[in-house]
């Protein structure tokens, strides 16, 4: 089928993750991603994380579907590259630290001149302006800046997110943002200037469940602790499993699946508000009067149980067996092929669906200057190739 975003065009400036992920969630979805990286090492991702071939699988997922430009932007040649293929780019998108694309000239002002419908895009760390603003950023700063590491506290310890969580958020929010000033663009309403900072994004993720207890200010307000706080695992007989019962339904069907169907009669339980009242009491059930009965099951039991009951119960699943999981297979989660550098790989599908067809991941992320000459001759500077090679403008 023909993919939703056929026939726009990214020029991509961005490097690690926020940017690079944000244009590959639109190259699975049909944009022309032209990734522009320096000559030599290329996206410092390229060597991060586990790899072969020179190739790691966290490079590849955040950078498939693109083509690779390689571009030395230090040479003013190279600049003027840049912004003549802006000129005809749907898209921009830049990560540099804030100032940095205006003083090598290819900042907004600048590429906008030549294409006054461009939709350029400035993602940085924490902003344009402010305290913080210079400094330099990676995931784990945003993590502990943005309240992240905080909600995730053990005991008086806080604790950071063990993955990308800030840069891939700000990805999701980019893309989103991104497609929302294509439409725009489409009804006539022109090129915008889209900035994000991996500090807004985050928090503005966070703030609606783990941040429920600051939204509501002054008095009057009957504070609850949040439902992620309440989150615990239980402990099988060959792993652990999550339940949650919010109704009394979900609770008396918890019980029974428990072996303990007298449980939902006391009155400390019986009820949504009863049990919110009897928290304390509520966790010490489920950790130790209910532990061996439910202890002795095994995850496929437990999931069979409690679900046949109509209780919300996920067991944990370790990547490693992902991929086999009944409903992953049926969902066709995942999709494994050949990368021709970095051989062998499983990776998902592109998640949001444009009909009864699933979507296959976009071709395999791109050796660095792979499509050099190529991306060159359609900017008719085919002549010019060689001679930019041998000034180290182009690799």
């Amino acid at each position: 089928m023909e993919l939703p975003l056929s026939g726009v065009r990214i020029v991509d400036c961005s490097a690690v993750i926020s940017g690079p992920l944000a244009t590959t969630i639109l190259a699975d979805q049909g944009a022309d991603v032209i990734k522009v990286e320096p000559p030599g090492a290329g996206d410092v991702l390229r060597a991060v994380g586990s790899s072969r071939g020179g190739m790691s699988g966290l490079f590849h997922v955040a950078n498939r579907g693109k083509r690779s430009l390689a571009l030395n932007l230090a040479h003013e040649s190279g600049r003027e590259i840049l912004r003549e293929l802006a000129s005809g780019a749907d898209v921009f998108v830049q990560n540099f630290r804030p100032g940095v694309a205006a003083r090598m000239g290819i900042g907004e002002a600048t590429l906008r001149e030549r294409r006054p419908e461009l939709i350029y895009v400035s993602i940085s760390g924490f902003g344009s302006t402010g305290p913080y603003a210079g400094q330099r950023v990676y995931d784990n700063v945003i993590q502990t800046f943005s309240g992240m590491a905080a909600v995730q506290r053990e005991g008086a310890e806080p604790r950071p997110i063990r993955q990308l969580a800030c840069d891939k958020i700000t990805a999701l929010t980019a893309a989103q943002a991104i497609s929302a000033a294509l439409f725009a663009r489409a009804q006539g309403r022109g090129g915008r200037h889209l900035e994000l900072s991996m500090l807004d994004a985050s928090v503005a993720f966070l703030w609606p469940d783990a941040g429920a207890d600051h939204i509501l200010l002054g008095d009057g307000v009957a504070h609850q602790p949040t439902i992620g706080s309440r989150y615990s695992l239980l402990r099988l007989a060959d792993g652990w499993a999550s339940v949650t019962v919010l109704t009394d339904a979900e609770f008396r069907g918890f019980c029974r699946a428990s072996g303990r169907p007298e449980v939902a009669e006391d009155p400390r339980f019986a009820t949504v508000a009863a049990r919110l009242g009897n928290l304390p009491a509520l966790a010490k059930l489920l950790t130790a009067d209910l532990a061996q009965e439910i202890g002795a099951l095994t995850r496929e039991e437990a999931l069979a149980r409690f679900s046949a009951e109509d209780v919300p119960c996920g067991v944990v699943r370790e990547l490693d067996e992902l991929h086999t999981d009944p409903q992953i297979v049926t969902n066709r989660t995942f999709v494994e092929r050949e990368h021709p550098i970095c051989g062998r790989l499983r990776e998902p599908r592109p998640p949001a669906r444009f009909g009864p067809e699933l979507l296959e991941p976009a071709s395999p992320a791109p050796a660095l200057g792979q499509h050099t000459d190529e991306i060159l001759r359609e900017l008719g500077a085919g002549d010019r190739i060689a001679a930019l090679r041998a000034e180290s403008v182009v690799a």
